[in-house]
């Protein structure tokens, strides 16, 4: 089979898709298949059609997993659909950004992050094991020893998302739980946050964030001050969107360049054809230099945010440098297709957002429209074989 991973991805997506409609019980689905695979190992003659259904299913339940209450401490049983002044304990699951907002002539920083639930302490009584990945905005700005990892400790308000005021307007309710996320923390400013001391807790920030910090410094380097220029070359090269306000954003947005500022195929092509380049100039044979560009792209998508599009463009950039390396051919749409799979086996929810549609819709048309676009471009230029070489065109000849 040319495409192996093409075939796989669309059952993989199928069984994604039909979970997201039709409601399944967890035991039910990873009964079925269990039943499904010890058939296909016994049956030869029907073998790869129950593979096929095995890899729907596998995908159903992959997603019906991360929907499921499977502890009785998640919070949507403690406490449901109603909003509740609590204390909670939990990590940073990433390194909080910075949003600027603008009101008129009145410019509010609000700091935005996520944090996976430990605990939880309600009305005062004694502290209670908690579950859930919780959202949280916070006026101004946290301080730089709030990093990814960090035990954190904050009181605030806890509720659902808020559900949209009329049909038709963007749901920002549905756009979290397709993150896993039911919940917002609310709090009243930083003085209602304090880093939780203790060994398992790291004391400096990761790789990746000092990697950005300081890409930021060296960028900025020579520059006078940090205008707007500056940021949005932040934005281009590291993915860094929260100081492009809403009177620097619109242009972009109302000429449909906004895509820009998104770590993309652009970016990681351009960063692996300088590394490549580079350690060929001093003669690094092809094995090393695979072996060290590979890690180092997937460095700079990790310290950029792990976003689907750079996802997405670092695996496929992986397989070419792959096969750069063994010197075997690589296929497109099969490198499309295990990227997809990475990224939905990691994040199934990932389907379901515009990032992910887009990228990959983008990149398939690509591979399907090119092919033909190129041979109608040779038909229409091949010259005329009978035709003498000084009489045809000079851009023929």
């Amino acid at each position: 089979m040319k495409r192996p991973l093409l075939t796989v991805a669309v059952l993989y997506v199928s069984g994604l898709l039909i979970a997201d409609v039709v409601p399944f019980e967890l035991t039910s689905l990873l009964c079925c298949s269990f039943a499904t695979g010890v058939v296909a190992l016994a049956c030869g003659s029907v073998r790869p059609y129950l593979l096929g259904l095995l890899i729907m299913l596998v995908g159903a339940s992959n997603l019906t997993l991360h929907q499921a209450i499977l502890s009785p401490y998640d919070l949507r049983v403690l406490i449901g659909e109603k909003a509740e002044l609590v204390t909670i304990r939990g990590r940073l699951v990433q390194t909080p950004s910075q949003r600027l907002y603008e009101f008129g002539e009145t410019e509010n920083w609000r700091t935005v992050g996520q944090i996976e639930l430990e605990s939880i302490r309600r009305n005062n009584s004694d502290w209670e094991p908690a579950y859930a990945r919780v959202a949280f905005s916070v006026p101004d700005v946290l301080a730089p020893n709030f990093f990814a990892g960090v035990r954190v400790e904050a009181t605030g308000v806890v509720a659902p998302p808020k559900r949209p005021i009329a049909q038709g307007i963007f749901d920002y309710r549905s756009y979290l739980v397709r993150q896993g996320i039911h919940y917002q923390l609310r709090t009243e400013s930083t003085n209602s946050w304090r880093v939780v001391p203790g060994l398992d807790s790291p004391q400096t920030a990761s790789l990746t964030d000092r990697f950005v910090a300081w890409a930021k410094v060296a960028l900025a380097s020579g520059l006078p001050n940090e205008d707007e220029p500056l940021q949005l070359l932040w934005a281009m090269t590291l993915g860094l969107r929260p100081a492009l306000t809403d009177e620097v954003a619109l242009p972009f947005m109302r000429s449909g360049t906004m895509h820009i500022f998104a770590i993309s195929g652009l970016h990681v092509a351009l960063i692996a054809g300088m590394l490549v380049s580079i350690l060929r100039v001093v003669q690094i044979p092809r094995s090393i230099c695979g072996l060290v560009v590979i890690p180092l792209l997937w460095f700079y998508t990790g310290a950029t945010g792990w976003h689907a599009s750079a996802i997405r463009a670092t695996v496929m950039m992986s397989v070419v440098i792959l096969g750069w390396m063994l010197k075997r051919p690589s296929d497109l749409l099969n490198s499309l297709a295990a990227a997809a799979l990475l990224i939905l086996i990691w994040q199934p929810f990932q389907l379901f957002q515009a990032s992910f549609q887009l990228s990959f819709a983008v990149v398939l048309s690509l591979a399907l429209l090119t092919p033909h676009f190129q041979q109608l471009w040779q038909r229409l230029t091949q010259p005329d074989p009978f035709l003498p070489d000084e009489l045809r065109p000079r851009w023929q000849r």
